[in-house]
């Protein structure tokens, strides 16, 4: 009997231990007022993960700017990038190619401080077309948006698309991959406004799903 009490003990504790398992940190910086990222990644949010999202504050549209904000708020909040903890920062490389500057030295920043930078060229949107087309065209914000649309004609800024195009997750993931990889076959680099169209977002997407 004593083996017994002494078995179901030490499973009890084993349970205690996982529940007190501390959970990952996942810090992102968005850039600008612009809600539509937050909003399509809280969907990934809820008691039962094992991690939490929360978000730097700010407005910055500036990447160098953006970065810099984020590793202030890194320090704010203890993050600890070596271990569990991570840190994101994610914008738009828009269209204008004098952006790149400044984008090669944010991704610098980022990389010195631990930072995972992720980059859609020309804009988020692109994300969402991937859900249901593949395309190399060159691209506008303005294009993408109107391409979108003719599949999700309901789109608008700061909306709850997710439920909409969860069912295409994976095909969009399949999709952006092969996009990135189109534009390495071209020389271009990840990133820069010239890589274009393409988006990184679907590394952050496989890293939730993956923490689960």
């Amino acid at each position: 009997m004593g083996r017994k009490i002494s078995q179901n003990r030490r499973i009890s504790s084993d349970r205690v231990r996982k529940i007190r398992k501390r959970k990952s940190k996942i810090l992102i910086a968005l850039e600008g007022k612009n809600k539509t990222e937050k909003i399509y990644f809280s969907n990934f949010e809820d008691g039962k993960k094992s991690y939490n999202i929360s978000y730097a504050k700010g407005n910055n549209t500036d990447p160098l700017k953006l970065v810099e904000m984020l590793i202030k708020e890194i320090e704010n909040m203890g993050l600890d990038l070596q271990d569990d903890d991570v840190a994101y920062c994610i914008f738009d490389t828009d269209s204008n190619p004098s952006k790149n500057k400044i984008i090669e030295e944010a991704i610098q920043l980022a990389n010195d401080n631990n930072i995972k930078v992720i980059t859609s060229s020309p804009c988020v949107e692109l994300w969402f077309l991937l859900h249901y087309d593949y395309t190399t065209a060159y691209m506008k914000s303005t294009d993408v948006i109107k391409r979108l649309k003719k599949f999700y004609p309901k789109y608008e800024k700061n909306i709850n698309i997710f439920p909409d195009i969860i069912e295409n997750l994976y095909d969009a993931i399949e999709r952006a991959k092969k996009l990135e990889k189109y534009q390495l076959e071209n020389n271009r680099r990840i990133g820069t406004v010239e890589a274009n169209p393409n988006t990184e977002i679907y590394k952050i997407i496989e890293y939730l799903i993956k923490k689960g």
